[in-house]
C-alpha cells in the first residue's frame, strides 16, 4: 500500500527534479536556475546513475517511497558524490518515517553541495527543511 508524504508532494517533486538536473554548489534558487547549465550538468551523469535518479523521481511522484528509496540508494552506488541522489534518499526516508536515515542522507547531500540554496534554504545545515 502506498502512503502520502507528510508534505506537499508537488513541491518536493520539484526539488528532486531541480536537484537532479542542477546539483551545483552555487545559487540554485528556482528563479535563478539556468536550464541550459542544468541540462549540461545532467548530461554529465553516468547513464546508470541517471536512470536510477529518474526511476527514483518517478516512483516518488507515484507515492511509492520504498521503491524510490531503492532507486536513490542504487544511484548513490553509481554516483556516491551526487547530492541529488542523497537528497532523494532523505526525502524518501522522510516519507517512510525513517528520520535517522533521512537526517544522515541530508547531511551527506549538504556536504556535497554546500552552496545549494534548495537544500540550505536558510543558509544553515541543521535538520531537513
Amino acid at each position: 500500500m502506498r502512503t502520502r508524504a507528510p508534505f506537499q508532494r508537488g513541491r518536493t517533486t520539484m526539488f528532486l527534479a531541480l536537484l537532479t538536473m542542477a546539483c551545483m554548489p552555487d545559487d540554485q534558487r528556482t528563479e535563478t536556475l539556468d536550464p541550459d547549465r542544468a541540462e549540461q550538468r545532467r548530461e554529465s551523469f553516468p547513464e546508470e546513475g541517471l536512470a536510477q535518479l529518474d526511476g527514483g523521481n518517478e516512483a516518488y511522484s507515484e507515492g511509492d517511497f520504498a521503491k524510490a528509496l531503492e532507486h536513490y540508494r542504487l544511484a548513490t552506488e553509481v554516483m556516491p558524490d551526487n547530492a541529488a541522489a542523497w537528497f532523494g534518499i532523505a526525502m524518501a526516508a522522510t516519507a517512510l518515517g525513517d528520520s535517522l536515515a533521512a537526517d544522515s542522507a541530508m547531511v551527506k547531500a549538504r556536504g556535497l553541495a554546500p552552496g545549494a540554496s534548495l537544500i540550505h534554504p536558510n543558509g544553515d545545515d541543521g535538520g531537513i527543511p
